[in-house]
């Protein structure tokens, strides 16, 4: 894996974890485990989705796909399965 390959995945999984970050001001430790309990409860998603896709999409080209690809697989379901739940989060916050 190149350098930049590495730059990009690092690039991708901070992404993801700013979009799993549940803030809340003044309260570090709040938001810590705010944020830990979103990702526990949010990760199995990206996980099966991506379970089914990697399944797929190597019995579709008959050979093992690299983990770095996999991992991109699932940071890339995980930033859109937690946008929506983030925006949920926040309009839930916002009208209650």
């Amino acid at each position: 894996m190149s350098n930049r390959e590495r730059f990009s995945l690092a690039v991708l999984t901070a992404f993801y974890l700013l979009c799993s970050l549940r803030y809340y001001p003044g309260q570090a430790a709040r938001t810590l485990l705010e944020t830990a309990l979103q990702i526990l409860t949010i990760a199995p998603l990206p996980a099966g989705a991506t379970m089914l896709l990697v399944g797929f999409l190597q019995k579709s080209a008959g050979e093992r796909m690299p983990w770095d690809r996999v991992a991109r697989i699932y940071l890339t379901l995980g930033v859109i399965i937690e946008f929506f739940f983030g925006l949920y989060d926040y309009l839930t916050v916002m009208s209650g």
